[in-house]
């Protein structure tokens, strides 16, 4: 068998089990639990699950979808998450083969993705980007960019991420006495700026600008909520900066034909 395709399911595999640990994280970090202690327990009947019933999707399928205690239902959000993490590691493997592309930049192109995964599950549910992830991404984004020689470009990336948004966020408190945007979303756009450097911030506030208010307003309007209703805006910043980290030569390329530059 191709030992490139045997590496991709391996690492689909490892992605899968990964996206079972961060079920845990979606759930506890919100709560400011461990994520470590005790171990995972039915939320409806607070028994412990037995490894047997922790495997990835297989589990979930056997179990019939529900708790094998007191046959409450598992949340779909589960095996859709370590199914969509299996596929999203292996599909990084095979298309960035380890012959063409370091192994650092593979990882780096997992644990990216991972974080942003995770922390885009969190705002959707509870609209809050914890610190405990965030944080400890922007240390890791400078670490992944000191190993590749842009250790410059990620700090400026990440100071002036967390600033940009910071004084549009006081802009728009003092031009309307609302908050308009969270922390949260500071500390995310100094993540990706660590990431990718200052280079893509450019293009991840246009387009997860771009993106929310258009996406968000018919939201809104669909559910009757008006326009002052809270939206959350990290998803719209995880998509946009995942694109940027994928696409970015195209992009410019792309750019660069439009206007003539090439």
């Amino acid at each position: 068998m191709d030992i490139h395709l045997i590496l991709t399911l391996y690492i689909g595999i490892v992605g899968m089990l990964v996206g079972s640990f961060a079920n845990v994280c979606v759930h506890r970090i919100p709560r400011g639990e461990s994520v470590v202690k005790p171990r995972s327990k039915c939320p409806s009947c607070n028994t412990e699950i037995a490894w047997y019933d922790n495997i990835p999707v297989i589990s979930w399928l056997i179990l019939g979808r529900r708790c094998r205690h007191c046959k409450s239902p598992i949340a779909w959000r589960y095996p859709m998450l370590e199914l969509s993490m299996g596929l999203a590691w292996a599909a990084i493997a095979w298309f960035y083969p380890i012959d063409q592309y370091t192994p650092i930049f593979i990882l780096q192109a997992i644990t990216l993705f991972t974080l942003l995964w995770i922390l885009t599950l969190i705002d959707l549910e509870t609209f809050l980007l914890p610190n405990a992830l965030t944080l400890p991404g922007i240390a890791v984004g400078l670490l992944f960019a000191w190993q590749a020689g842009h250790a410059i470009d990620s700090l400026i990336g990440a100071v002036a991420g967390y600033v940009i948004f910071w004084l549009v966020a006081k802009l728009f408190l003092l031009a309307t006495g609302r908050e308009g945007m969270g922390q949260g979303d500071f500390k995310l756009l100094a993540m990706l700026g660590a990431f990718m450097g200052w280079q893509a911030l450019p293009f991840i506030i246009m387009l997860s600008s771009l993106t929310g208010a258009i996406i968000g307003s018919i939201a809104l309007l669909l559910a009757n909520k008006g326009l002052k209703a809270e939206i959350p805006y990290g998803p719209y910043l995880a998509a946009s900066g995942m694109i940027w980290f994928f696409w970015s030569n195209p992009i410019l390329h792309w750019y660069q034909n439009l206007i003539g530059l090439a």
